[in-house]
């Protein structure tokens, strides 16, 4: 059996999107193409009758977002057009090739049927470079996103509709505030969009979800009587009558939980449905190898009855519910449901999954009989040739809270170092799905902990808000107890050789675990938060990230010098012995570099063994997007840092 290697990312295969019936369906499959140095998806169709497999697409390179007309016999994708811009293209599913729909400057953002139309939302391009560089202009607060760099101003942005038949298509909506499509009704006849619902307002964060009557152009706000909140529609009943809205109503700062809402589109009443459910609603599941993702919310299967997606222990589950029956899991288990859709009929949900060591498989769930059958799992080869790790699961209580955590012992034998490996968010978890740097590093013969401190999703709201303003104190203390309880699970884990890494909140954690014990045998940080003082002003989402997380306030300043500079590691560098190798990315606008440099520098200043790598080209989402020859020596610079220090 192999061990594995940073380099099987090139030999891992995701699916996404599936959609169909439960005879036939369609799907994503995304890979990492190494001789091109990127990232690749093509549309793929299982006939489940002869169980042949085909592809379609225009390129089957840049094919994405695949979605079924209403009759079944055309195909709706997202592809790249000669300018490498994307646009809506068209197949019949019967075959033959796929014909570009739209021809947008500035590509299409996002699309929907509408009936037998496509609807979909556009811009203004963005004005091309000159020979000559210009000053950026900048007016508003939130002027830059990590991925995106610089966010364009005074642009255009547009809902459209477009016939196949036609060339071009009609503006139904037009706005200087960028609009999200997030449903459309069975006949074509309503969409949803959301918008910021006072962009001009640096301290607002609330999105408002407008019901557009695509036939008089009628708007009305969905969520009138929570507008604080920050919501979207997701699904219409089969009748057009009712709609599932995904959001929160933002009673507290980054903390309180995603819900499900139901609209009646004739009464115009809006209800949480989940409100007596301490559950996040979608939720985030930390992993490092699921690619283009539909990331749906809800489906209606009956008019009143509806699945949904939560994030509980772990566990990213499917359930089911209606206004006469309790919210009930009817796809879970110890896995992560990646993705998934309801068959037209109703009868059959076409998921794809991933579990602690299966990296992607897609099946049907026929929820008459509740019998699931795979149908595709792209990795079978993979699986079989390589050496993959079941983590141990384990609990322990502290504090009042349940903690969990899992462990991945390595494959080698005898005593053996450890690696605590603190994710990032912190409102997010870790869970049962397939982690590839974890087997990576239990491969090199390093036990792994995985553990969800406080302050991490699925675990409750109380859970979550209990880092707030305690950044560094009760989250410290349970990570600490974790690794406990791994060395007393563990009797051939070495405690004298422990290692620590984490990026960005446990980059964070990384930098604050080396300033307040000495441990570790070696730290790796990073995309960390070492000052909050100037991570208030430089990241993208500074300004309003720091008081949120650091005094739960909606807004606030750098007049607090004491508490933002009590919250940063970089307070507490005197203390650190532990040689501590920074990694960070050069076009990271989350935590920007500085963060990193900061830290290097006063370490290195102290004369602590450590060393800065910098990755160009690369933002704060390096080890899950990043350019692939750029992961790959990020996993091996940790692994050669640790090594190093054995």
């Amino acid at each position: 059996m192999k061990q594995v290697e940073a380099r099987d990312i090139f030999a891992i295969k995701t699916l996404s999107y599936p959609i169909g019936t439960a005879q036939s369906v369609f799907y994503q499959e995304n890979w990492v193409d190494e001789a091109d140095n990127t990232y690749y998806s093509r549309i793929r169709h299982l006939d489940r009758t002869t169980r042949k497999r085909t592809t379609y697409g225009a390129d089957q390179r840049h094919d994405h977002a695949p979605q079924l007309s209403q009759d079944g016999q055309t195909l709706a994708f997202l592809s790249q057009d000669q300018a490498a811009k994307t646009q809506v293209f068209i197949q019949a599913t019967s075959g033959g090739s796929a014909r570009q729909l739209t021809h947008e400057p500035a590509g299409v953002d996002a699309f929907f049927w509408a009936a037998a139309d496509i609807l979909y939302t556009t811009h203004t391009p963005v004005p091309a470079a000159g020979k000559l560089p210009v000053p950026t202009v900048i007016t508003q607060a939130r002027y830059k996103l990590n991925g995106a760099g610089f966010l364009p101003e005074g642009l255009t942005y547009s809902l459209r509709r477009q016939a196949l038949g036609n060339k071009s298509g009609q503006a139904l909506l037009t706005s200087a505030t960028p609009i999200e499509l997030t449903a459309v009704s069975p006949d074509g006849t309503k969409a949803t969009y959301s918008q910021s619902r006072m962009p001009a307002d640096p301290n607002d964060f609330s999105d408002v979800a407008t019901l557009l009557d695509l036939t008089t152009g009628e708007e009305t706000v969905i969520n009138q009587t929570v507008l604080a909140g920050s919501f979207s529609g997701v699904a219409f009943a089969h009748d057009g009558t009712q709609l599932l809205v995904y959001g929160t109503d933002n009673h507290a700062p980054n903390t309180a939980q995603n819900h499900l809402w139901h609209y009646d589109l004739t009464t115009q009443t809006f209800t949480d449905v989940t409100a007596e459910w301490d559950l996040e609603i979608n939720g985030y599941v930390t992993g490092d190898i699921q690619q283009g993702l539909s990331h749906r919310v809800a489906a209606y299967a009956t008019t009143d009855y509806y699945l949904t997606t939560g994030f509980d222990h772990g566990r990213f589950s499917l359930y089911a519910g209606g206004p006469s029956e309790p919210l009930a899991v009817i796809l879970g288990g110890d896995r992560q449901i990646s993705d998934w859709s309801l068959t037209p009929d109703g009868r059959g949900v076409l998921f794809t999954a991933s579990t602690l060591t299966t990296p992607s498989q897609l099946r049907y769930l026929d929820l008459i009989t509740e019998e699931e059958t795979l149908l595709v799992d792209p990795n079978t080869a993979y699986q079989r040739t390589h050496t993959l790790v079941t983590p141990e699961h384990f609990t322990f209580t502290r504090d009042g809270f349940a903690l969990e955590g899992w462990y991945y012992r390595p494959t080698t034998t005898g005593k053996h170092p450890v690696v605590l490996d603190v994710h990032g968010g912190p409102q997010v978890g870790y869970g049962y799905t397939f982690f590839h740097e974890m087997q990576v590093l239990a491969s090199a013969g390093y036990g792994v902990i995985a553990m969800n401190p406080r302050g991490g999703q699925g675990y409750g709201e109380a859970f979550q808000a209990a880092v707030i303003g305690h950044y560094g104190q009760g989250d410290y203390d349970d990570l600490m107890m974790g690794v406990d309880q791994v060395l007393a699970l563990d009797p051939t884990a070495d405690a004298t050789h422990l290692y620590v890494t984490g990026g960005s909140y446990g980059g964070f954690m990384t930098n604050w675990i080396v300033t307040h014990t000495d441990r570790f045998k070696a730290a790796a940080t990073q995309r960390s938060i070492a000052n909050w003082l100037s991570f208030y002003g430089t990241s993208d989402i500074g300004y309003y990230f720091t008081p949120w997380e650091l005094t739960g306030d909606w807004a606030g300043d750098t007049h607090d010098i004491e508490t933002l500079w009590a919250f940063s590691p970089l307070k507490y560098v005197d203390a650190v012995t532990t040689p501590t190798l920074v990694l960070h990315s050069e076009q990271d606008y989350r935590c920007p570099i500085g963060q990193g440099e900061e830290f290097y520098m006063a370490l290195r200043l102290r004369g602590v063994d450590t060393r800065f790598v910098r990755f160009p080209q690369s933002n704060h989402d390096l080890s899950r997007t990043g350019l692939p020859n750029l992961r790959l020596a990020r996993l091996q610079e940790i692994l050669d840092w640790f090594d190093h220090h054995r």
